[in-house]
């Protein structure tokens, strides 16, 4: 079974674009989804988190996403930290996933595959970028971000060009109309090389 991942910045379309994947009946991870159902779920992972991050980061047992996300984004160090935290639990979510699943391919979803040096893992890697506005307007209208923390996140991600350089495929998420024919080529190619 082949292993692709889909990864890009913030408001790039991932979601979109795993989603038309999963149309197509390929089994799909969203890596952040899981994350924050397993933050939620598991007593082991929220013991780490309230170790490092203090009582704060649960409110009534809930992971208390705006806090967490004040408290990393401003601070690159408290970000690594959450994301090793978080990062071990993700990946045995996804190999005990990866074992249920009969396919000729995986799609796992996750905007920090380089940053975390998880390349290794995967057989094949898509990209996808956006224009700068479309991001900005994306997350604002998401997140109700401001256009100052969106480019401030912008910023700290690893660029676009270095994560395309890195990739197998690129899909520039600028004409919704031409996403699926994009999809499907890839879809098509990823089967065929199987």
């Amino acid at each position: 079974m082949i292993k692709v991942a889909i990864t890009g910045g913030i408001g790039t379309g991932k979601t979109t674009i795993l989603s038309m994947f999963a149309d197509k009946g390929i089994p799909v991870f969203n890596s952040d989804e899981i994350a924050r159902e397993i933050m939620n779920t598991n007593p082991l992972l929220k013991n780490e988190i309230i170790t490092a991050f203090g009582n704060k980061a649960y409110d009534k047992n809930k992971l208390n996403k705006k806090y967490l996300s004040n408290v990393v984004f401003n601070n690159e160090t408290l970000l690594k930290k959450i994301n090793s935290i978080v990062h071990p639990y993700v990946a045995n979510e996804l190999n005990s996933w990866i074992k249920k699943q009969d396919s000729k391919y995986i799609m796992y979803e996750s905007a920090i595959i380089f940053e975390n040096q998880g390349e290794g893992f995967f057989d094949k890697i898509i990209c996808v970028t956006a224009p700068e506005d479309d991001i900005i307007s994306r997350v604002m209208e998401r997140n109700n971000f401001s256009k100052d923390k969106i480019k401030s996140i912008i910023n700290k991600q690893l660029p676009n060009e270095v994560k395309t350089q890195k990739s197998d495929y690129v899909i520039e998420n600028v004409d919704i109309s031409k996403l699926s024919d994009r999809v499907l080529e890839i879809h098509n190619n990823i089967i065929d090389s199987n």
